[in-house]
């Protein structure tokens, strides 16, 4: 009997130590200002909503701040039920690049980004809830 209650006491302890430290999911980003990050092959770009738009923050893999000065950002926004995609002006503000966006009272609207870093163009695309 008490080499039983001590051959499962040593299984569960060695199942808790195997999954310590494996917490969170593989491969996810920490969004550093709240929002929604998505990546490239050489670029994350982190979306955060606000009531007028939308800022798009530019990270190289390790989480650091790119200067917008080496990152071209253009844009396209498509409401639902409608097939025509509208331009997206982006203009540098501090540290991220700034959109004025009319949802037009939509709950949701896709967000098609095109980035380019180091002369090669890359896309993404996002879906956007306005606040």
């Amino acid at each position: 009997m008490k080499t039983t209650a001590l051959l499962l006491a040593t299984l569960f302890s060695i199942s808790a130590f195997a999954h310590e430290g494996h917490d969170k999911n593989p491969g996810t980003v920490a969004a550093p200002h709240g929002g929604v990050v998505q990546g490239t092959s050489q670029i994350y770009l982190e979306l955060v909503t606000r009531k007028e738009g939308v800022v798009i923050y530019p990270f190289d893999h390790g989480m650091k701040p790119i200067p917008l000065k080496d990152v071209k950002l253009e844009g396209t926004m498509t409401l639902p039920r409608k097939t025509k995609a509208e331009a997206v002006k982006f203009s540098p503000e501090g540290d991220s690049f700034v959109a004025t966006i009319d949802a037009k009272g939509a709950y949701r609207y896709t967000l098609n980004l095109s980035v380019v870093l180091g002369g090669k163009k890359e896309k993404l695309e996002f879906n956007v809830e306005p606040q």
